[in-house]
């Protein structure tokens, strides 16, 4: 997702990238690899990252991650922040676009959120829709979450989370899945990071690897799921803490 998301952006600063190439897409046989897509044919977690990355309109938002060879020992006391926009249709599209800082520990919005309405967003490039600074010594860890709606539809979220991730806590977060026919309803009382469904044989998900922020609903589609099945399982990060 890291990788994709930057290198689309990129696209619109001066087509400074042009594409990048899937390495690779699957596994020909069983074993860990960095394929997207397993020996059985079954989707893995980056599958549906990449996937969010390149719809057709895909909101972004990033700290600036801090020198990884002194984070540990000496974290960075203030970071620049900034979110877009990037789109792949011909034409200028409209959209509102909503900034939220909410804390890991409680999942309360540590600032009121920015919410920028009749963000033009050019074609076939990027858009960069707001930036600024972030005080750590000040703040507590949070998570940015951002989402895009064009035509009062909800097309794009995207998150970015306080690194490195060992050092944050996801106990208790109050997580529900609740399966309505052909669906599963996600909500959180606090941030959760990398929400990954059961991958099984005939059975289709329209999203997985999801981070899921409170208030902010997710519905994810099951297609394929026979009458009687055992609804999916699931994990994410930090869940048997």
């Amino acid at each position: 997702m890291f990788g994709y998301r930057g290198w689309r952006r990129q696209w619109g600063q001066k087509r400074r990238c042009g594409g990048a190439l899937v390495w690779q897409l699957n596994d020909c046989w069983p074993v860990t690899s960095w394929a997207i897509v397993d020996f059985f044919l079954r989707k893995k977690p980056a599958y549906y990252s990449m996937n969010r990355c390149l719809t057709p309109v895909a909101v972004g938002i990033r700290r600036q991650h801090h020198d990884w060879s002194v984070c540990h020992a000496r974290p960075a006391k203030k970071l620049t922040w900034e979110c877009w926009v990037v789109s792949s249709k011909m034409e200028e599209v409209t959209a509102t676009v909503e900034i939220r800082f909410i804390s890991i520990e409680s999942g309360k919005d540590i600032s009121e959120p920015i919410i920028q309405k009749d963000i033009v967003v050019g074609p076939n490039g990027s858009t960069d829709v707001l930036q600024g600074e972030l005080d750590n010594m000040k703040t507590e860890p949070h998570v940015l979450a951002s989402r895009v709606w064009i035509d009062g539809k909800l097309v794009s979220r995207d998150a970015d989370w306080p690194q490195p991730l060992k050092y944050l806590s996801f106990k208790e977060r109050g997580l529900k899945v609740e399966v309505n026919g052909n669906e599963l309803v996600v909500t959180t009382q606090k941030p959760v990071k990398g929400l990954t469904f059961e991958e099984r044989e005939g059975v289709l998900l329209s999203d997985s690897a999801i981070d899921v922020m409170p208030g902010d609903e997710q519905v994810v589609k099951v297609t394929g799921r026979k009458k009687g099945e055992s609804p999916l399982e699931w994990i994410f990060l930090g869940m048997n803490e």
